[in-house]
């Protein structure tokens, strides 16, 4: 069986998506052969990666990212020579919308999975609700074409439930971790000598894009209190974003690396002390199960998908407000408590353990197989292959 899997997301980035669909690559069973579809300024192909050299544009409310206009009959025709049996959308974007169109001209079953709310996010960067609204119904279109969505949480399969998406088409698809490249081995003491932390002033890290829909414009105001609490502490902001040069601004004592390599957030990660993640708006958050299995506790909104990957009061704390105030605290309680925090710095290990991409990886190969035997059943192979490929 061959499956496309379409997705804005060109592997130069990394973020949720691709760290999710590379392991979707590592990890496929021999009966199934995998290759993304996307576009980008430099074309490239290998034989479980294609991007297409297209047009780029700036993203509107995040400039410092593209979109590409699809070359749909150059996917079509790539498709038809990867004899492609099951259609992947990752997105509603226009690499999705070429999903679409491939699946169409080829009379292929798609099957969609949820990776980011674009109606949150629409939403928070314009200050528009009513932007975020029409977002949402947008959406409804591409993925009510699809046989199965997978969702990476349950919070996340709620939402699109709530919005009018039949229950029945929508499945539970959770993250994994590598617990090898993310691991408390990989600490540096040299990287925290460069950082000026240590068990008296230790390292507050967040990792991801540094931007207005991460809710990050809480950090400054944490760190302010924590100071007046008498709390040593030093943030750490490692990514980049739009909201880069206004956080470094308010808070000139954090430490901010820029984006990173995957090894070099491994050691990040590891180097630091504490994870804290306010976002209201991820699916999943990779991130989470990323500082768990490099043995750190991690202090999580309430809201949103991330609490599905920790184990509150074990390996971290939940905040389910958005003030300042509550984000403080769980931090400080954390921090004062030595025998705690090391207690929940095993404990985050132990959990990662269990959540290795391995078994997160088996809901969407089974519904690969799924749907594709569906496709078998209504039309004979053959014939399928013949009708779709032109034979």
């Amino acid at each position: 069986m061959n499956v496309a899997i379409f997705t804005d997301n060109d592997f130069d980035k990394i973020n949720g998506v691709t760290t999710t669909l590379t392991a979707a690559l590592r990890y496929a069973p021999a009966s199934q052969r995998l290759r993304v579809y996307t576009a980008a300024t430099l074309g490239v192909d290998t034989p479980e990666y294609l991007a297409v050299r297209s047009l780029g544009m700036p993203i509107p409310f995040y400039r410092d990212m593209r979109m590409y206009l699809p070359r749909l009959f150059e996917f079509v025709a790539r498709a038809k020579k990867d004899r492609i049996d099951v259609i992947h959308l990752t997105t509603p974007g226009p690499i999705g919308l070429a999903a679409l169109f491939v699946a169409w001209r080829l009379r292929l079953p798609i099957v969609g999975s949820f990776h980011t709310d674009l109606a949150a996010y629409a939403s928070t960067l314009s200050g528009s609700a009513r932007l975020g609204s029409v977002m949402r119904e947008y959406m409804r279109w591409p993925y009510g074409k699809c046989v199965k969505i997978l969702a990476p949480s349950a919070h996340t399969r709620q939402l699109l439930i709530d919005a009018k998406t039949d229950p029945a088409k929508v499945d539970l698809w959770q993250r994994g971790v590598d617990t090898s490249l993310f691991s408390p081995a990989k600490r540096s003491q040299a990287l925290r000598d460069s950082w000026h932390v240590s068990s008296r002033r230790p390292a507050l890290l967040y990792v991801g894009r540094v931007s207005r829909e991460k809710q990050l414009l809480t950090l400054p105001a944490v760190q302010d209190r924590l100071h007046a609490l008498g709390v040593e502490h030093r943030f750490v902001i490692a990514g980049g974003g739009p909201l880069l040069s206004e956080l470094q601004k308010r808070m000139p004592d954090a430490i901010f690396t820029g984006p990173l390599s995957r090894e070099a957030v491994a050691q990040v990660f590891a180097s630091s002390d504490l994870f804290v993640f306010p976002s209201r708006t991820d699916t999943a958050g990779n991130v989470v199960l990323e500082a768990q299995a490099s043995g750190l506790p991690v202090v999580i909104s309430g809201t949103g998908g991330p609490r599905e990957n920790m184990v509150a009061g074990r390996t971290g704390t939940v905040c389910h407000q958005v003030d300042a105030d509550e984000w403080t605290s769980a931090i400080a309680g954390i921090l004062r408590d030595e025998a705690r925090h090391n207690e929940m710095r095993v404990a985050a290990r132990q959990y990662a353990l269990t959540r290795t991409w391995e078994l997160a990886m088996q809901p969407l190969y089974r519904t690969y197989l799924d749907v594709h035997m569906r496709g078998a059943t209504a039309t004979p192979s053959d014939a399928r292959h013949a009708t779709a490929h032109g034979i």
